[in-house]
């Protein structure tokens, strides 16, 4: 049975879970909807599109994943976020994920709030969250994209001030600093936040490694009466999990070798997304831009022509990017402005269903953290386990059998992963 469990709000965030667990040999497996959840794994969860829902769609949807999940005897449970901890009181609001997570698990106490991921670029300090972009390190209400993204901009980098809002009734809660890591105090300062009477969170500091390991020390000591420990982090706690029980080396990618034309699908709206795009378009990859009127209204006349494009570049060897933005700064995005993450992602998701189903691809990469569940719904997805390491936060993925996608070589990628010459290393073109 599995030790460590998690429900993730968007699927590339799950998918950076199941890279860390393989990455240090555990056997991990993420389902979408409502297919069962398999035993033969150490690791296992839900993923969903959490993060781009808002009000009963979010309540239900999450409500559901903690329920699947309280039915087994996990160690630690994971509340799945972005390490760059974007979200608002109305979209993906992880202050009502708390509140779900302590209507699932009544008896728990205050839930520690950890996104850092240090081998990511993810810091918090004196509850601030930071995040490097372009290799430089940026509180993240100055972050050059986190301030700017088009559905959740983070204006506020003080965690303990966002999770207030999201909470609602103007307490703010307590925190762990980055001194009770070496002054002795932070296993007594987790037994006292743990147990704060009414408080429904506290934030933990970290920045690197070692301190990431103690909070997995403090999460797998704790007794279990009540259900399993919990925590609300990024991938960096499930690596810090993986560590704790892990005798293993850490896996290493493998060489990329696909088995013919890659197709690239991409919603992100990402200035590093559009970098890659653009990489990938300037060394000879076919450029197919989703046409601004198809990003608001469904017209089946304009997707059969895009279906035609793709098929036709595919099927003479050409490696494809299908893209509806490059960067905040394309036309189109200013034309639409933000569009629905469900729609938008239901639609590449279809393009690269199809493309697979006529034999025309195997090797399916998908740009995007608000789009890519929806855009796996598509295709008809319910589990995906790791064949590769690949870059970091983002492995190489196989799906289930009966998918449309069934076989093929996958790479799920957040906005803000991944070096720019992504593309090209996941067609084989690039070692790295």
């Amino acid at each position: 049975m599995p030790a460590f469990g998690f429900v993730a709000d968007d699927l590339t965030g799950a998918a950076d879970v199941l890279a860390q667990s393989h990455r240090y040999g555990l056997e991990a497996a993420l389902v979408i909807g409502d297919a069962p959840l398999p035993a033969d794994t150490d690791v296992v969860g839900f993923a969903g599109p959490a993060r781009s829902l808002s009000g009963t769609a979010f309540d239900n949807l999450v409500s559901r994943d903690l329920a699947g999940i309280a039915a087994l005897n996990l160690e630690v449970l994971l509340y799945k976020v972005c390490s760059t901890f974007d979200s608002s009181i109305t979209v993906g609001s992880i202050g009502r994920g708390i509140q779900l997570l302590h209507e699932q698990f009544a008896l728990h106490g205050a839930i520690p709030v950890v996104p850092a991921q240090p081998g990511f670029g993810r810091y918090t300090a004196f509850s601030n969250h930071y995040a490097t972009h372009a290799g430089q390190i940026y509180r993240l209400d100055r972050h050059p994209v986190m301030s700017q993204h088009p559905s959740t901009p983070m204006h506020e980098a003080d965690l303990r001030l966002v999770l207030a809002e999201q909470l609602g009734g103007g307490e703010v809660p307590a925190a762990i600093h980055l001194p009770a890591y070496d002054d002795g105090a932070f296993k007594d300062a987790w037994a006292d936040r743990r147990r704060e009477p009414g408080a429904q969170a506290f934030v933990v500091d970290a920045v690197d490694e070692r301190q990431m390991d103690a909070v997995a020390e403090a999460l797998t000591r704790e007794e279990h009466g009540h259900g399993p420990s919990i925590v609300v982090g990024s991938g960096g706690i499930m690596a810090a999990l993986a560590r704790s029980i892990s005798d293993q080396a850490p896996r290493t990618p493998g060489p990329q070798q696909p088995s013919g034309p890659v197709l690239a699908v991409s919603a992100s709206a990402s200035s590093t997304t559009a970098e890659q795009i653009n990489d990938a378009l300037s060394r000879g990859w076919e450029d197919v831009p989703v046409p601004a009127e198809l990003l608001q209204d469904h017209d089946g006349a304009a997707v059969a022509a895009l279906d035609e494009r793709v098929s036709a570049a595919l099927q003479s060897g050409r490696n494809v990017v299908v893209h509806t933005t490059r960067g905040a700064g394309d036309p189109r995005y200013g034309v639409t402005g933000p569009v629905d993450a469900g729609y938008v992602g239901a639609l590449i998701g279809g393009i690269a269903a199809r493309m697979a189903g006529a034999g025309l691809t195997r090797d399916i990469a998908v740009f995007g953290g608000d789009t890519s569940s929806h855009a796996l719904i598509a295709m008809g997805v319910s589990q995906l386990r790791v064949s590769d390491q690949f870059v970091t936060a983002g492995p190489i993925l196989r799906a289930d059998g009966a998918s449309a996608v069934a076989g093929c070589r996958l790479l799920l990628k957040g906005g803000q992963v991944g070096p720019t010459d992504i593309l090209r290393r996941f067609a084989g073109q690039i070692s790295g």
